[in-house]
């Protein structure tokens, strides 16, 4: 089994409690620094460095701005909590770590079967912070536009955690001279797999027993 663990350290620690809302924490002076997501209604948090990434609010683009979990079903009842953006993506490709949630009965039950973006119904396991969550991957892609997909879905706490690492972007040959991408899609999925090494689940969400 595919491990990836949280290494605790107090610096984690202190991130986490200097976040302590759902919203990303600032930098400080002129350089970069370290950043942390929490939401204290659902019990996780995420440290992570913006010098590799910053939370942005949108995630627009040709294959739209995805609910949720990017393979939900229409008007699946869930919330987007976080979005990680690599720093140096670009219209050519694009890196973004996706944080989603849901308490629906439904969701819940459908969690993690693979959504229909997946491409094939092979499935593994990866342990975050003591929840074992099923992987998958997926994708789409149309006019010269892609879109891959590894995701990770777990049950913990009652809670369904989707997480998507998301590579998106255009062709470069479509432009003439073709251009260049500014990471491989190896690089960019190896950074975003690096970033899940600052989540993070509190002892007991609020409101759950």
């Amino acid at each position: 089994m595919d491990k990836i663990r949280r290494v605790a350290t107090p610096l984690l620690f202190a991130l986490l409690i200097l976040a302590g809302c759902d919203n990303s924490t600032g930098e400080t002076g002129d350089q970069a620094s370290p950043n942390a997501f929490h939401s204290d209604e659902y019990g996780i948090g995420l440290a992570y460095d913006n010098h590799q990434a910053h939370a942005v609010t949108e995630t627009s683009g040709y294959f739209g701005d995805p609910a949720w979990r990017l393979d939900a079903e229409t008007d699946a009842p869930g919330d987007r909590l976080l979005v990680l953006r690599l720093n140096d993506s670009d219209e050519i490709l694009t890196g973004e770590l996706r944080l989603g949630v849901s308490r629906d009965p439904g969701q819940l039950e459908r969690c993690t079967r693979p959504g229909p973006l997946a491409t094939s119904s092979k499935t593994g396991t990866t342990e975050l912070d003591g929840a074992l969550f099923t992987t998958y991957r997926g994708g789409d892609a149309a006019m010269n536009h892609f879109q891959n997909l590894r995701a990770y879905r777990a049950v913990h706490h009652g809670t369904c955690y989707a997480i998507d690492l998301v590579l998106q972007g255009t062709n470069p040959e479509v432009y003439d001279p073709p251009r260049e991408a500014p990471f491989s899609r190896e690089e960019g999925f190896a950074r975003l797999e690096a970033l899940l090494q600052g989540l993070a689940f509190d002892e007991k969400p609020r409101g759950r027993s």
